[in-house]
């Protein structure tokens, strides 16, 4: 049987999202925000079969099927979809460690540590108390008490500024097609921010400029995940700031932050296990190989 993909649609944005609710461990790639943002970048196409969403990119790499993972005879399942061998990209660890469980030696699961999402205490991010924070709470205050600053939530009407920000914050850096392919997924998160339920962002401006801004997506009732955040290197403490002030002042429900993968980036991955990390969530290449 073929699995029959079609591109991501606003129609099928409520199952979607209803699936990706049912997930044991919520990465940030299946968000629906991540998903919508990135879908033309990636060529992403979807198919609803078997209880699930199944996720291909226009050169037919297959990421992790999306839904309840747990409750699928996949015994049955993957022999029927998949006779042949077959690669999965991107694979929580959630269904890693499910697809291991009942397929045993006809799945090799390769962990890819480039790929670990790095899982924060929303209050000790707001807090930064204690010697572990101290750095932060150094350039924290270093910002509070060098600039005169206005911070706001952010809304769908708010998208120039946000993008004004980010014009300013790509004019530092040396172009790269890395870099202009996250910013096409910028704005096409900023253009259909009314789309994607549970966005929220905060922005910085001194003195009226746009210094730093963040969007984010919450993902469950109590989890968040940080999709961008950007801030310009002339303002020292920037990205503290951005970080501590969103929190606070706009994303204080939540209980943990996602913060996403270093990309094996060593000054990211410095940057990222700085803000002491208490939890991954680690993903997986599967590759599926039948008896």
């Amino acid at each position: 049987m073929a699995l029959s993909f079609s591109p991501l649609s606003i129609d099928g944005a409520g199952e979607y999202r209803r699936l990706y609710s049912l997930c044991s461990r919520k990465s940030s790639y299946y968000s629906f925000g991540s998903l919508w943002a990135w879908r033309n970048i990636y060529g992403l196409s979807w198919a609803f079969e078997e209880g699930l969403c199944w996720i291909r990119t226009e050169k037919g790499v297959l990421w992790a099927p999306v839904g309840p993972w747990d409750e699928i005879p996949w015994a049955e399942l993957m022999p029927r979809l998949f006779p042949g061998p077959e690669t999965f990209r991107f694979v929580p660890d959630g269904l890693a460690h499910r697809l291991k469980e009942a397929l045993g030696g006809r799945i090799q699961a390769i962990n890819v540590r480039s790929q670990w999402e790095y899982i924060h205490s929303v209050k000790d991010l707001i807090a930064l108390r204690g010697n572990r924070f101290s750095k932060k709470r150094s350039h924290f205050r270093q910002f509070m008490k060098h600039y005169s600053f206005t911070y706001r939530s952010l809304g769908p009407e708010d998208g120039e500024a946000i993008l004004e920000a980010q014009r300013r914050w790509l004019q530092e850096r040396e172009p790269s097609g890395a870099l202009l392919r996250e910013n096409e997924a910028i704005e096409e998160m900023v253009r259909e921010w009314e789309a994607v339920p549970s966005l929220l962002g905060g922005l910085i401006e001194v003195k009226g400029v746009p210094v730093a801004y963040t969007i984010a997506e919450g993902i469950t009732d109590h989890i968040l995940v940080i999709h961008f955040e950007k801030a310009l290197s002339a303002y020292n403490g920037g990205y503290q700031a951005i970080n501590r002030l969103f929190l606070q002042k706009t994303a204080s429900s939540y209980t943990l932050v996602n913060r996403e993968e270093d990309l094996g980036d060593k000054g990211m991955r410095v940057a990222k296990m700085s803000y002491n990390p208490v939890d991954f969530l680690r993903k997986y290449v599967i590759k599926w190989m039948p008896l």
